[in-house]
């Protein structure tokens, strides 16, 4: 783990260490010695000191720490930019500079003051230390010394974040928090250099959000793009998160980065390095619109046919910006982010020869120190791996699939290479279908950790960029990737709800870090499980909708689990935001809410819609009322945009136009689409239908005693007025959660299953009958007219409806076997076993091993072999003997032949040499290979299905045995179906687990 050293500068001391992530151990005190650097008191202000020919970053870092203190104290301190000067009554200084060009630090490091050998020549280090003496006049001094440009302004920030301002305080408009006292503890204070080199950002797709909200609320003077009052913003926003890199945005319509003059300018201030994506090579903008058909208009985008002009286009960006800071993207696509049909291999490698010869006329001669990219995306990661050779100087930056699983990683000849290599991710990604996802972030911190560690033990750690959207609202994910890309070491496996609940606290009150963490954590899972975005899918070629993904009546009805976890979630969310004070209302908004209940209702939206629609055919009264919850989840949605747009209590309309629903792009615009409704509330004279979960029109699932399980049924009414019930049962074994009453449109009936007086019986056969009547006796005639206790007495089923023509009866079976045997482990039920993978029972311990990904899951956590460059083991000797294994204990009452399904992530193999195999086994047999099959893998669904048949000897206890045999495998769910499995979205919840009695 990358540490900030503290070596007291005093007497041989213990040394303490600090994180240097976004929550590092403060290097605060509130109650300092002798020893100690007061910063601000209310009688003594410390000014700060920079070298007035710093560089201009530098310099900058210093005015902003200025503002910060002012923001914390109410008290902006002097900037002295020379020294010596008049002495003052206040003989304390920050004291800020780069190691190479600052005099003031030179001076210190020659009369040893500070020693900054651990920093020098280091990349983006910095040094913090408080300095007795450290000038004349000046009796102790807090010097931030970095060994660049940026490693000071990272220092500085550092120092902000510390005393109270969020990376987010002007972008998310998190309150400042404010003190009257700022001391700091003596000591050294070492900020190494990050774990990835280049770590940015991809503005992209910014015309629902960022774009507008630039052109008509923050910056209308500067028409129709993003100018260099919007781009101060970001660049600040990266700084402050330590990031140094922003592929600018680059979208139809919207005003290439190049544009202003004046934008490579500011970014040069700010110290971050510019490059362009994988359609831009040279700094150019080629989407339609822009600067190709700008300059040449008409003109072919080919290299074959118009080599000169295409040549003399990216030779020109070159000259006029090769003296700035960038990241120059080679190679070439075809505009508009499609494929060149210009583009061979021979091609592309006369391509390279020339941008790097026109690199070498106009940036520096050893074209080999000049930072360089090729983006293998879509088409060019073919051409590579057909033989492609890149200038091995240049960044290789892998590509994910656009849905947040990295394509291919290098292999070990690839590690070898001089340029190395860097990740191209997405946390939105557009495509002008309904399976583009731009709205909100739902991009689970797991997934991310996941995969960018397993990048990094690969040794990608040279550029690390994130397609971000609008930035808006992707804060948190925005800087959890930038805290990976830091300090890699900080974060793990088990450890990103920590994450959360620190940035919580961080940002809003320590009250409500946790339940914060909770619904956040809640958010991601139901989110990885169906993005809101992805809930309607159009099929443009055979025009009709898709968005009945959950069932409804299998596994306790998953439309309506949803439904109610999400409406859960909506009330926890508003009343954490009822609880913060004013003042951090606004940015909790931003950050959370809005997130979490635009995604909500989104599904609210739809799956209420669904049931409208299927209920309607069914001809249940409901139907009409979950239409009405259908739109009425809809108008949340735009009040929630509304809100955010232009009615943030202490923000106003700062952010008006940011929010909106993203779409007018191809057919994107029927993610939005209401799916059709049913306005059937009741027909004719009142009649009792009912549907029973299963879909079975007589049977309810079975039960069993291992399980503890309840199916429902819905009793409805299919027309105008009242039905009135009751159910009869033959025992109190039964347990229903309503035994009779009157119906208007449905009513759910939960029946369970009393085992201490049920019959004892693996097949039990039994059932229950609804008596029903659209009247009642002649002395209950009027329900309104009973008495309380009449109507319980009628819902405990003491008084049976009139009519008895009127009744169904329902059949089922109970397994509740005399328990001589006492199985243990997860016991099959009604003709499956599903388990959450990361709830095993045994593994084996190693260097390498199954290990639990905390909030990566479909339905809770996930598992995978950690860390992944364990090579593939293949043979069932070597599988048995040296193969990561994880156990599950069953107890199965079928025999005879079973298919295993694991449903896992949808990760893509880690390159050529590894697979996407495990190995699986009943009790002691032989390893079986099980692998990946073309079509059993969904980004949609976030899902792949390996899937293999089990032969079950006989019944009673059983150890089911997973192998790895290719890592980078990550294991969701385990189901063992017995024949007994339905349908479903999710699969079933998990099985009863018995734990043995030690």
């Amino acid at each position: 783990m990358r540490i900030i050293i503290v070596i007291l500068l005093v007497l041989i001391a213990p040394q303490l260490y600090a994180q240097s992530t976004a929550f590092p151990e403060s290097i605060l005190t509130s109650n300092p010695g002798k020893a100690d650097f007061h910063l601000f008191t209310t009688q003594n202000q410390a000014n700060i000191l920079v070298d007035e020919k710093d560089q201009n970053t530098v310099l900058l870092a210093a005015r902003l720490l200025a503002d910060d203190i002012e923001r914390v104290t109410n008290h902006k301190p002097q900037l002295i930019t020379k020294y010596p000067k008049p002495k003052t009554q206040n003989p304390s200084l920050i004291i800020i500079g780069c190691i190479e060009s600052s005099q003031t630090i030179k001076k210190l490091i020659r009369s040893k003051k500070i020693d900054v050998s651990g920093i020098h020549g280091q990349w983006e280090a910095c040094l913090t230390q408080v300095v007795d003496h450290p000038l004349p006049d000046v009796d102790r001094a807090l010097v931030i010394a970095g060994s660049d440009r940026r490693g000071t302004a990272y220092g500085v920030f550092e120092l902000s974040k510390q005393i109270g301002v969020s990376p987010w305080y002007w972008f998310a408009d998190v309150p400042v928090k404010k003190r009257d006292f700022i001391a700091i503890k003596s000591g050294r204070y070492v900020l190494e250099s990050p774990s990835v080199k280049y770590r940015g950002i991809f503005i992209n797709d910014e015309m629902w959000g960022l774009r507008p909200w630039a052109m008509y609320t923050h910056a209308p003077e500067e028409g129709k793009g993003i100018g260099p009052s919007t781009h101060r913003r970001i660049f600040e926003l990266l700084l402050r998160l330590k990031a140094n890199l922003l592929w600018p945005a680059m979208h139809q319509k919207t005003k290439p980065f190049n544009y202003y003059p004046e934008n490579k300018v500011v970014a040069d201030e700010y110290g971050i390095v510019m490059g362009t994506s994988h359609i831009e090579p040279m700094l150019r903008n080629n989407i339609g619109g822009a600067e190709w058909d700008t300059e040449y208009p008409d003109e072919p985008w080919d290299y074959v046919k118009n080599r000169d002009h295409i040549y003399q286009y990216w030779q020109k960006r070159v000259r006029e910006n090769g003296r700035y800071e960038n990241m120059y993207t080679l190679g070439k696509r075809g505009k508009d982010d499609h494929a060149g049909s210009d583009i061979t291999v021979d091609v592309l490698e006369e391509i390279f020869t020339d941008q790097r010869e026109m690199l070498r006329k106009w940036v520096k001669r050893d074209v080999t120190k000049i930072p360089q990219v090729l983006i293998p995306y879509t088409e060019v990661l073919n051409l590579y791996n057909q033989g492609l050779e890149v200038p091995d100087d240049a960044i290789i930056c892998w590509p994910d699939d656009n849905f947040g699983n990295i394509r291919q990683l290098p292999n070990a000849k690839e590690q070898g290479r001089s340029g190395g290599s860097g990740i191209y991710y997405h946390f939105q990604w557009l495509n002008g279908a309904t399976t583009a996802y731009t709205w909100t972030c739902t991009t689970p911190l797991g997934l991310t950790w996941y995969e960018m560690k397993k990048a990094y033990d690969f040794g990608v750690d040279q550029l690390w960029v994130v397609n971000v959207g609008d930035i808006k609202p992707a804060e948190i994910n925005i800087e959890y990737f930038m805290q990976l890309a830091w300090d890699i070491e900080s974060w793990d496996h088990s450890n990103t709800k920590e994450f959360l609940s620190q940035w919580a606290s961080r940002e809003f009150q320590a009250a409500s870090a946790s339940e914060i963490a909770e619904i956040l954590t809640k958010h991601y899972e139901l989110g990885y499980a169906r993005r809101p975005e992805n809930l309607v899918l159009w099929n443009g070629r055979e025009q009709k909708l898709s968005w009945e993904w959950f069932s409804l009546d299998h596994y306790n009805d998953e439309a309506q689990q949803r439904i109610d976890t999400y409406s859960n979630l909506i009330d926890r969310v508003d009343q954490v935001y009822h609880s913060l004070p004013v003042e951090m209302k606004d940015a909790f908004f931003q950050t959370v809410v809005y997130n979490v209940k635009g995604t909500a209702l989104q599904n609210l939206k739809v799956l209420n819609a669904q049931k409208s629609h299927s209920y309607g055919k069914q001809r249940r009264a409901s139907a009409a009322d979950y239409a009405a919850k259908a739109q009425q989840a809809e108008q949340g949605i735009y009040a929630l945009i509304q809100h955010y747009n232009r009615e943030l209590l202490l923000a106003g309309d700062k952010w008006d136009h940011m929010a909106s629903l993203p779409g007018p792009w191809g057919g994107q615009w029927h993610q939005w689409d209401m799916p059709p409704l049913s306005t059937y509330s009741g027909e004719g004279t009142p009649r009792l239908d009912y549907a029973l979960e299963g879909g079975d029109s007589i049977h309810l699932p079975d039960f069993s005693v291992f399980d503890q399980d309840s199916a429902f049924m819905d009793l409805y009414n299919t027309g105008n007025g009242v039905v009135y019930w009751s159910a009869e049962t033959p025992g109190d074994w039964i347990t229903l959660s309503e035994h009779a009453g009157v119906i208007f449109d449905e009513k759910r009936i939960w029946v369970k299953i009393d085992y201490t007086k049920a019959p004892i019986g693996i097949d039990v056969k039994s059932g229950l009958t609804i008596y029903w009547s659209s009247s009642l006796r002649d002395e209950w005639a009027d329900w309104d007219k009973l008495s309380i206790e009449e109507r319980e007495a009628y819902r405990k089923g003491s008084t049976k409806a009139s009519g008895g023509d009127n009744a169904f009866e329902l059949k089922f079976s109970i397994c509740n076997p005399d328990q001589t045997e006492k199985p243990h482990g997860y016991i099959e039920s009604n003709g499956y076993i599903a388990i959450e993978a990361e709830h095993f029972t045994r593994k084996t311990t190693g260097n390498f091993q199954w290990q639990v990904i905390e909030g990566l899951g479909r339905s809770g956590n996930s598992i995978a072999v950690l860390p992944p460059t364990v090579e593939p083991i293949v043979t069932p000797d070597k599988i048995i003997m040296e193969s990561p294994l994880v156990e599950y204990d069953l107890y199965l009452f079928s025999k005879g032949e079973t298919t295993l399904k694991l449903h896992c992530s949808p990760s893509l193999p880690i390159n050529g040499d590894y697979g996407q195999r495990l190995a699986v086994s009943l009790d002691n047999g032989p390893p079986q290979l099980v692998g990946y099959v073309r079509g059993n893998r969904n980004v949609m669904d976030n899902l792949m299905t390996l899937n293999t048949k089990l032969n079950i000897a006989h019944a009673g206890q059983h150890v089911l045995k997973i192998w790895m045999v290719d890592p980078g495998i990550i294991i969701d769910k385990i189901i063992l179906n017995t024949g007994g499995l339905h349908e479903s979205y999710l699969g079933p919840q998990e099985s009863n687990r018995i734990v043995p009695q030690k």
